[in-house]
């Protein structure tokens, strides 16, 4: 089966991707390597409002998403182990925008799900097992354990940080383990104020309070494996996050909870001979920014406007100057993003009193310079990026 572009992923970063380059007139097939499969039954995602514009063109009028808490305000709260207490420190936008939008990955993907079926730009290849890629006559071939085979001028493989497809290109990657587990915790809760996104920086690891409606709000605590709280029962586990939130939640509820491992990955490059990677096979960094998806998108767009333009200049699809270009636009926004977090991460996790000091008045002078504050909101709300497009 001929097509223009084979995606290999079953997650939103590869239906995304298939969706936006669809709405260019691509031809994709959208290939479930059977292997791979995702559980995304209590996550939700952070959109910046520069990605909820992307979304909402996505989505052809659909605005349900826009029912969603728009979130206008972070509140990042750094624990001050000489006063023993929290300080604040706060982005927001003007009060006619918003950061962005808290929307569950059950619901994109039900979304998402749903356009890919009546899309006619868009074959689903499902329940096939992949056997080999190889490189054919200035296409790419994907061959499978039964026939047909399928073939591209280029291949984009989405199929996560754990990819078995990654592979077949040549790709090298940066890779660090945490050595956290993460807790996502699903609640029903009595906010004190609506709109706002909170960000803990505890002793025992980042928090996030991450509001999605006005009673539903996501919980996300980045711990140490060896601490003692992943060990606590679900009513104690409660009163310790109670301890944290008590100044912002009048009371809330566990309704589900999940854990996972944190680990980091970043592509030294993007691209090989008509293969690209996307999404957390090229990236895949810690939550503690909530900008994972965010720069994922970013990715998509660059790439699309990237295939169209050289198209347009008569070179063929997959043609190595374009997957350059793409990742050399891309380059320095992902390596700040995704370094930065993991530095982030790893500042907050010294517990050296003199550097958390340091940090501490870092951060104070940092909650004072509106210059930088707002040049970090529209970084990461995307508001330069896509109104430079």
């Amino acid at each position: 089966m001929q097509t223009d572009i084979i995606i290999i992923g079953t997650g939103i970063s590869a239906k995304l991707t298939a969706l936006y380059l669809s709405l260019h007139r691509f031809k994709v097939i959208v290939f479930h390597n059977q292997a791979i499969k995702e559980d995304n039954s209590n996550l939700v995602t952070f959109f910046s409002s520069g990605s909820i514009k992307f979304l909402l063109e996505i989505l052809k009028g659909d605005e349900s998403i826009l029912n969603y808490e728009s979130i206008s305000q972070l509140c990042c709260c750094q624990y001050d182990q000489i006063d023993q207490n929290f300080f604040e420190f706060v982005f927001d936008k003007n009060k006619e925008d918003l950061l962005g939008k808290i929307i569950p990955n059950k619901k994109i993907n039900e979304l998402l799900d749903n356009l890919i079926l009546s899309n006619e730009n868009i074959h689903i290849s499902s329940n096939e097992l992949i056997c080999d890629i190889r490189h054919e006559h200035n296409q790419i071939e994907v061959i499978t354990k039964s026939p047909p085979s399928f073939s591209a001028k280029l291949l984009i493989i989405a199929d996560g940080k754990n990819s078995m497809i990654k592979k077949y290109g040549d790709f090298q990657f940066i890779t660090h383990d945490f050595e956290q587990t993460a807790l996502s915790i699903t609640t029903k809760m009595n906010r004190k104020s609506q709109n706002i996104a909170y960000q803990y920086f505890t002793p025992d690891g980042p928090l996030a309070l991450l509001p999605y409606s006005s009673i539903n709000s996501s919980i996300v605590w980045s711990l140490k494996k060896d601490s003692n709280i992943l060990k606590l029962d679900e009513n104690k586990l409660q009163a310790e996050i109670n301890n944290i939130l008590g100044s912002v939640v009048n009371n809330f509820e566990i309704i589900n909870l999940q854990k996972f491992n944190l680990t980091f990955s970043f592509a030294k490059k993007l691209f090989s001979e008509r293969i690209t990677i996307i999404g957390d096979t090229a990236h895949s960094i810690h939550p503690i920014a909530g900008q994972g998806l965010n720069l994922i998108i970013k990715d998509i767009v660059c790439l699309t406007k990237q295939l169209i333009k050289y198209k347009s200049l008569g070179y063929e699809l997959g043609d190595v100057t374009a997957l350059s270009e793409y990742d050399n636009l891309r380059k320095s926004d992902n390596v700040v993003y995704s370094f930065g977090t993991l530095i982030l991460d790893e500042v907050f996790s010294i517990e050296n009193k003199h550097i958390r000091k340091l940090t501490n008045s870092l951060f104070k002078t940092f909650n004072k310079n509106k210059t930088l504050k707002n040049y970090f909101v529209n970084s990461a709300t995307g508001y330069d990026y896509f109104n430079n497009l």
